[in-house]
């Protein structure tokens, strides 16, 4: 690497839920946890069926909540979630500075190592960075540059992490 790259940010609540919002988003659209939704939904589709020609309502009632909460509220509780922490903790407004380096990301006296990063995922509004421990969230203004947002990109696809 020819030089360190500089992350600087100010860490808040407001970014916090948009992390957690771009993430969420992701998830829902690229794991396989969105096969759970589907499986809600045909269950759903039994209990119509079951109601129509058994007059049975219970399976109809249960998957009918199920997809509701899976698609609607679950975003909405994993928000007030956060809320409440950001309000309980001093975390709000706390300058963070991460350094790309050689031997990997360091924060404070805490180095996270390549093989600690599993995933490096590139958005319209800055990179979201999925580690074993953490999902960090670095915008377009963390960086210094343009170029060291896209030295970062490089590096991690490099180390197969994009």
């Amino acid at each position: 690497m020819s030089k360190e790259i500089e992350i600087r940010f100010q860490w808040s609540k407001d970014l916090a839920v948009k992390a957690s919002k771009l993430y969420y988003d992701y998830d829902m659209k690229a794991s396989s946890k969105r096969y759970i939704g589907w499986f809600f939904v045909a269950l759903t589709q039994f209990g119509i069926v079951g109601a129509l020609k058994h007059d049975s309502f219970g399976i109809l009632f249960i998957s009918t909540f199920l997809v509701i909460y899976w698609y609607y509220i679950r975003w909405y509780v994993r928000k007030s979630m956060i809320e409440k922490y950001y309000e309980k903790s001093n975390l709000d407004k706390k300058d963070v500075l991460f350094l790309l380096k050689d031997d990997g990301l360091h924060y404070d006296d805490i180095i996270i190592e390549w093989s600690d990063i599993e995933k490096v995922i590139p958005f319209d509004d800055g990179i979201l960075m999925h580690t074993s421990q953490n999902t960090l969230f670095f915008q377009k203004d963390a960086f210094q540059s343009y170029d060291d947002m896209q030295e970062f990109l490089n590096i991690m696809r490099e180390k197969g992490k994009v």
